[in-house]
């Protein structure tokens, strides 16, 4: 009886400490869960603070861009208000600071076809030409001679093959397989799904392009260096840094001013119909840093002839 009773009261301890550890691991699995769903709540209220602080700093655009100096008739320039960035500023929990491009500094994408929907030589030239530089000024890029082709393709309404270019049967020989997208583009992202566009390509291009309303044309006073040199195969690197500095003393009032200075400084002749000293579309790019999260908020903002700022766009990490 004293051996079965021992035997018993070993089986009961063995018992409690069963229970005892399964108490304990699920105790420590309820506590891990807990914190992560309160590391999870937090990580959500981080993002969507971030997010409308990086709204405040588009916002704080609009209100610029509506207030833009009239007397100027609509001209704009790198000495506008618009153009001085907003450093980091500190906020609860974070900072939050941006920036605001004038987008018709670039070249327009969807320019490459007129409002016909046909091909446009004016701006396919223009594309081969920045496309030249961008080769000449790094040896490690390897570009497809049928890279506006391509292009041309990817942006029209049809099937048919514009010269070297590529649609659904080259697309749909993928892995995975796609086809072209046959419409405007709405964010020069798109040009890493076009036929030749490479990563590396990508990064040259990424802040020399934009996808715009078809029509718009290229500020000679807020257009960096690359594109100036892209409106004609004859300004060299040091024209376009006279054409910087000339702008910076004293901005381009009108295209023929510009096309009068090229052609009496450079002896260069323009053709002032792709050219412009006004500007509709503008980029803001918001940045808010909430404790580990960060946000990064482009917004595309059109500002009509009324001076009415409408939002295009929005998109997080890439415009």
């Amino acid at each position: 009886m004293s051996s079965g009773l021992v035997r018993q009261r070993g089986v009961a301890l063995i018992t409690a400490l069963l229970i005892t550890a399964l108490v304990t691991v699920v105790a420590v699995a309820m506590a891990s869960r807990q914190q992560l769903d309160i590391r999870r709540t937090g990580n959500i209220l981080q993002v969507e603070q971030a997010w409308h602080y990086a709204r405040g700093v588009e916002a704080w655009a609009r209100q610029v861009l509506a207030k833009d100096d009239p007397a100027h008739d609509g001209l704009n320039y790198l000495e506008d208000p618009w153009a001085a960035s907003v450093p980091p500023l500190p906020v609860e929990g974070g900072s939050v600071q941006g920036t605001v491009e004038d987008l018709q500094g670039r070249f327009n994408l969807n320019n490459l076809l007129k409002a016909d929907g046909k091909p446009d030589p004016a701006q396919i030239r223009l594309l081969q030409n920045l496309f030249a530089l961008l080769a000449a000024t790094n040896d490690q890029l390897k570009l497809s001679p049928f890279l506006s082709d391509a292009l041309v393709d990817w942006i029209d309404g049809d099937l048919n093959l514009y010269a070297n270019g590529a649609e659904d049967q080259e697309y749909l020989a993928l892995t995975p397989p796609y086809r072209a997208a046959n419409r405007e583009m709405v964010s020069p992202s798109e040009l890493l799904a076009v036929a030749g566009f490479t990563p590396a390509l990508m990064a040259e291009l990424r802040p020399l392009v934009a996808t715009l309303p078809r029509g718009s044309k290229i500020n000679v006073n807020t257009a960096p260096e690359l594109v100036l040199m892209s409106l004609e195969p004859n300004i060299t690197p040091s024209m376009a840094q006279a054409i910087v500095a000339e702008r910076s003393n004293k901005y381009f009032a009108s295209a023929q001013e510009f096309k009068n200075y090229m052609q009496r400084e450079h002896k260069i002749a323009m053709d002032e119909k792709l050219l412009d000293v006004k500007s509709s579309y503008f980029l803001v790019d918001g940045v808010a840093t909430i404790g580990r999260t960060h946000v990064e908020l482009y917004s595309l903002l059109e500002r009509t002839p009324q001076r009415k700022i409408v939002t295009l766009r929005r998109s997080i990490g890439t415009y």
